[in-house]
């Protein structure tokens, strides 16, 4: 029996090498972000931004929020629903230091939450401490117990979390005429209630397809209760698979052309 040693060999070093970049490299760069985000975010305390505490998670660890520029809109930038979608939380930090060392860029007051879900951030979960999507808590008519995956929960009870708890009372302070929550990995802009105009622009600048529905249900989401049901134009801004300097990259100019929509016009195209 002839045994094909050079053969065998071969496909022990394809396996190697598809393991490699399929599985090692992959659990390494996502160890690596975890590692980043939690260190950024234990930071933000001595931060020399003025980063405020808004309220607190289920763990009572501070959610955070930042409010710079100036003007007669209003607009909400949150990151972070998800705990385990980082990017978005390190995209909302470089805006926010951003805008803060150039105020003049911003001709709306944003107030950036970065992160609403800080301990599935700090644990690397989608779900919140209680093991909650944030994203099916919220109060609305299509609210329901049931729940296809675990990771789906919508908890005991409409808003039944701190975090959700937070987000409804700051909607209902600042009364913003535009929401931006910033998501992954999905790769689109997708809107709820009157913000197709909104997402269509902010697609010219990242190119991203604008879409009205994710392709699946989500009752209780918070595009559904602040977009359909209060009627505020809501972007969930859907990042790709990408980094943070990517996600930058892509979405610097798209997230001023949303906080700057229908104000008077800021020169985003030679904006650093």
């Amino acid at each position: 029996m002839h045994v094909n040693f050079k053969g065998i060999y071969l496909v022990i070093v394809l396996i190697f090498f598809i393991a490699f970049y399929f599985v090692i490299i992959p659990y390494y760069q996502k160890w690596r972000l975890q590692a980043k985000t939690n260190q950024t975010y234990l930071n933000l305390k001595d931060s020399p931004l003025p980063w405020k505490v808004l309220g607190y998670s289920e763990k009572n660890n501070p959610i955070y929020g930042l409010s710079v520029g100036s003007g007669q809109d209003t607009v909400i930038i949150f990151g972070a629903f998800h705990g385990d979608e980082q990017v978005g939380f390190h995209l909302a930090l470089q805006l926010a230091d951003t805008l803060y060392k150039n105020p003049q860029l911003a001709k709306s007051l944003v107030l950036l939450v970065p992160v609403v879900n800080p301990d599935g951030m700090l644990a690397g979960t989608r779900v919140n401490a209680n093991g909650v999507d944030l994203n099916r808590n919220f109060p609305t008519e299509d609210w329901s117990p049931v729940y296809s995956k675990k990771r789906y929960y919508p908890g005991i009870e409409p808003a039944s979390e701190k975090e959700t708890q937070l987000v409804i009372q700051l909607i209902n302070q600042y009364k913003p005429d535009r929401i931006i929550s910033i998501h992954s990995d999905l790769r689109m802009n997708n809107f709820n209630g009157p913000a197709e105009e909104l997402a269509e622009t902010i697609a010219k600048y990242n190119g991203y397809p604008v879409k009205g529905d994710v392709g699946y249900a989500t009752p209780g989401s918070f595009g559904t209760f602040a977009g359909l049901e209060m009627g505020i134009p809501v972007i969930t801004l859907e990042l790709p698979a990408v980094g943070i300097e990517k996600a930058w990259q892509q979405n610097f100019k798209a997230l001023l052309a949303a906080i700057n929509f229908k104000v008077q016009a800021v020169n985003i195209h030679n904006a650093e």
